[in-house]
């Protein structure tokens, strides 16, 4: 996958790795994928009375959300093409 995701910046990939919104589904034959943001400003709102969607910066949110389509699409494309969809 590193090698596919590379061309879209996308190089910090974990195997293994989970955030805590998504540890649940571990074990559930399903892949997992998560988007870590640019922490530099991350904490300064994350999970404070201030985390607020106005504080949404719309061009991080839009560059964060071309990541997660491109991995789902890469991933649909060659790691799934022949795998029957877990009901």
């Amino acid at each position: 996958m590193k090698k596919l995701l590379a061309p879209f910046g996308l190089h910090d990939i974990e195997k293994g790795g989970s955030g805590a919104d998504i540890s649940p589904l571990k074990g559930d034959a399903v892949t997992l994928v998560g988007y870590r943001p640019d922490s530099q400003r991350y904490f300064d709102y994350h999970h404070t009375s201030i985390d607020t969607f106005d504080k949404v910066n719309k061009r991080e949110l839009e560059l964060g959300s071309a990541s997660m389509a491109s991995i789902l699409y890469l991933m649909d494309k060659y790691l799934y093409n022949n795998t029957p969809v877990k009901p």
